[in-house]
């Protein structure tokens, strides 16, 4: 079921302006095979035409999407052939997509919270490390990238107490903030490979999702926030990407009309040996009360799994809890892969394992937690695959390998 919000929106006429790059070209996957480059231009009001793109030697003129929301630059896309071998816009070559990628990286949860009396240092690069873990990240040269949503977080207007950690930045639902807290940290890895977003709950229709559907999400836009959207599959030769839209879950209440709707959406999902994105861990936890040990979270996800009994999922990308964790069970469950620690202020501590846990029934076997700052690397092996968590400094904090359900999880150094 979709359900949808309409705003008003300005339309930006295509005109004469040349166009001025305000980021890197990207690549985006979307559903049916759909391959998207995209990059944002400046407009300041005036008309304004794309830059072209050329593909396999060829130049094709870019299209503006439209309508563009005020408050934001307008965004120019390409809708790229499957049998394109090379694309280029204004001479930066794009990294087009590959069959079966053996090196994927999984970031989540990357902007600068500002909200009340909450307030990170957004201007301190160990207190707000978004721009180093998305640096490091392009460093290892990745085939696919992951995002499991939550772009935005500048919320709220700086405190006037706060100024030396966020002074001069801006807030809310617009071009600015979308710079601030995703697209200027993130450019280098912006450009390094094919991205798949997943969206969060901050990109819901009461906070950010004119950036969202704007600017990321692969689907035609037309000014409308849609509560639930419909997952899609992203094929990369033998391997599938199911797209989840879990923005607007109550994590802690399996309310019976969310739990229908995520049981229909995991019905409608025919796949094999696929992975899964979204936003919200389907087993994932969070700290317990008083800092005494984890409680479960997103229960209509969990609700809805078990009454939907989707088959062909193998492994599952979240994020929403601002730490890292694998989590895979005794049988019967993908592994759950936790990857919210992308620069947002981090989570309470919580055990480095939480083995013996019970979720829906079913015990957690071969966990490993850390609530630090980094991002998730995953090389294919012959046998499944080899799972680090980097940190800031490209440093690996913990290494896995995961195979058919299974996680045997460490330190780097053994323990």
């Amino acid at each position: 079921m979709n359900i949808r919000v309409t705003f008003p929106f300005v339309v930006l006429a295509a005109g004469l302006a040349p166009a001025q790059l305000l980021t890197p070209a990207w690549v985006e996957l979307g559903d049916n095979g759909q391959v998207l480059a995209r990059v944002i231009v400046a407009s300041d009001g005036a008309p304004q035409t794309c830059p072209s793109i050329t593909v396999d030697g060829v130049d094709h003129s870019m299209s503006l999407r439209q309508p563009v929301p005020a408050g934001f630059q307008p965004l120019c896309e390409y809708a790229l052939p499957s049998a394109a071998k090379a694309a280029s816009v204004n001479a930066q070559a794009l990294h087009l997509p590959i069959p079966d990628p053996a090196s994927v990286v999984v970031i989540g949860d990357t902007g600068c919270r500002i909200k009340g009396e909450r307030v990170q240092d957004c201007n301190d690069m160990t207190k707000w490390p978004e721009q180093a873990v998305a640096d490091s990240a392009a460093s290892v040269k990745p085939d696919l990238i992951v995002h499991v949503g939550d772009y935005l977080y500048r919320e709220s207007v700086c405190p006037v107490e706060a100024q030396r950690r966020c002074g001069g930045t801006s807030n809310g639902d617009n071009w600015n903030t979308w710079n601030a807290d995703f697209f200027a940290p993130a450019a280098k890895l912006l450009a390094a490979a094919p991205w798949a977003f997943s969206r969060g709950n901050h990109e819901d229709c009461e906070r950010a999702w004119r950036g969202w559907f704007y600017y990321l999400d692969p689907r035609p836009w037309s000014n409308t926030c849609w509560v639930y959207t419909s997952p899609y599959v992203i094929t990369l030769g033998a391997r599938q990407l199911v797209m989840l839209d879990s923005s607007a879950v109550d994590e802690d209440t399996a309310e019976p009309k969310q739990v229908a709707e995520f049981v229909a959406e995991l019905q409608s999902v025919h796949v094999e040996h696929a992975w899964l994105a979204d936003h919200h861990p389907f087993w994932g936890v969070k700290p317990a009360e008083k800092g005494k040990g984890v409680k479960a979270l997103a229960a209509p996800l969990e609700a809805a799994w078990e009454q939907a009994k989707p088959t062909g999922i193998d492994m599952i990308f979240s994020g929403h809890v601002h730490m890292f964790a694998v989590i895979p069970f005794d049988s019967g469950r993908p592994t759950q892969i936790v990857a919210g620690d992308g620069g947002t202020e981090l989570s309470a501590p919580v055990p480095a394992s939480i083995d013996g846990t019970v979720i829906q029934g079913n015990a957690v076997h071969g966990s490993q937690t850390r609530v630090e700052f980094g991002y998730t690397w995953l090389r294919k092996t012959d046998t499944g695959w080899n799972l680090t968590l980097r940190s800031t400094e490209a440093s690996a904090i913990v290494q896995c390998a995961i195979s058919n359900g299974h996680a045997a999880c460490g330190d780097p150094d053994g323990k």
